[in-house]
């Protein structure tokens, strides 16, 4: 029978655990002393910032945080400043576009303009009642002489232009140069060519005619009316209703009254 091999009795620990040796970590022998402390992390592509005392590092996280905070900031600075510019536009342009109240006049102006004096009325001149000298009896010496006068109406208290003429023989024949029931004025033409080639009329004699119908009126004939009634300046030529209304003229001392006209 085989003899049973001797068992070697358990070591005995050691009296002092301070003595005992730890294990070392070959995988740490040939790092560097930086890397072999357990809390520093060093990193040889990237080298940490020198430590400044009284300077406290800021983190990435905490930098970006507030560079936002800032961005917000000035937005909100900038959408207050143009609120503010747009107030004031509106405002402007409220104040010029308002329709502006006249002034009220002041107590002086008032007191001013009561206190002046209103101008009188220009004067009207009166029309004279009575007789109108027409021409003098020099002025119409001889026949076909005429004078051109304006003659007031008592009756109807206004004037009218109006002409007299010496015909041959003596007598005077005083009218109207306003065409009756029309707005034309008549003319006293001697010149004989004028007539002729103006109113296409050959006269012997200077005639009285109207520009406006190219009417001729003869001062030597005299046209009926109808019934008694007679007017001198009859009609020779034209479309006229009438003769031209006589004016009463007679001689006083050396001058020639007009007195009354034909109603």
């Amino acid at each position: 029978m085989a003899a049973n091999p001797p068992t070697k009795s358990p070591a005995a620990p050691p009296a002092n655990p301070a003595e005992t040796k730890p294990v070392e970590n070959k995988s740490m022998e040939n790092k560097p002393a930086e890397e072999k402390q357990p809390g520093n992390k060093f990193d040889r592509f990237h080298p940490g910032m020198p430590s400044i005392p009284g300077v406290i590092k800021a983190s990435p996280k905490k930098a970006r945080g507030s560079s936002s905070m800032d961005t917000q900031l000035l937005l909100q600075i900038g959408g207050i400043a143009l609120g503010v510019v747009f107030i004031g536009v509106v405002i402007y342009w409220w104040a010029i576009s308002r329709p502006r109240t006249a002034s009220k006049p002041s107590a002086d102006s008032d007191a001013a303009e009561q206190v002046t004096p209103t101008p009188p009325p220009s004067p009207v001149a009166a029309v004279p009642d009575g007789p109108t000298v027409a021409a003098s009896v020099d002025e119409l010496s001889k026949p076909w002489d005429g004078k051109k006068f304006t003659y007031a109406n008592s009756l109807t208290h206004e004037y009218i232009d109006a002409m007299v003429i010496r015909l041959p023989g003596g007598t005077l024949w005083g009218f109207s140069l306003q065409v009756p029931f029309a707005r034309c004025e008549l003319e006293y033409v001697t010149d004989l060519g004028k007539i002729a080639s103006q109113y296409k009329y050959k006269a012997s004699h200077p005639m009285v005619v109207s520009p406006c119908d190219n009417t001729v009126y003869d001062p030597l004939k005299v046209g009926n009316l109808g019934g008694d009634t007679l007017a001198r300046g009859e009609i020779v030529q034209g479309g006229a209703l009438r003769p031209p209304l006589s004016i009463d003229v007679k001689v006083s001392g050396t001058s020639i009254i007009a007195d009354g006209i034909e109603q």
